[in-house]
């Protein structure tokens, strides 16, 4: 990622299976591609999952059930089940 690319969304709302780093970006909530491979550093996201392209043009990628599955295994999601709540003030 040599240059900063601002966050990208989906212009339909849907995530795409695979995702190149302007869309990571914005799955995590970074501000561009410069925030997101800090962040890969330090290991609060994961790094990508392969890459496209050949040569100079290789661009890194990630699969939205990768990055799924990092979070869940990071916040240990599922490990707890919740009651059901039927009430909106219970759950403040």
């Amino acid at each position: 990622m040599p240059r900063a690319l601002p966050a990208r969304y989906p212009p339909h709302g849907a995530w795409p299976a695979m995702m190149r780093a302007d869309l990571t970006a914005a799955f995590f909530d970074c501000r561009d591609t410069k925030e997101l491979s800090v962040r890969v550093t330090s290991g609060d996201i994961p790094p990508p999952c392969g890459s496209i392209g050949k040569g100079r043009s290789k661009e890194p990628v990630w699969t939205i059930d990768y990055c799924r599955a990092f979070i869940a295994r990071r916040y240990d999601l599922g490990a707890t089940t919740r009651e059901e709540v039927d009430d909106l003030a219970d759950m403040v």
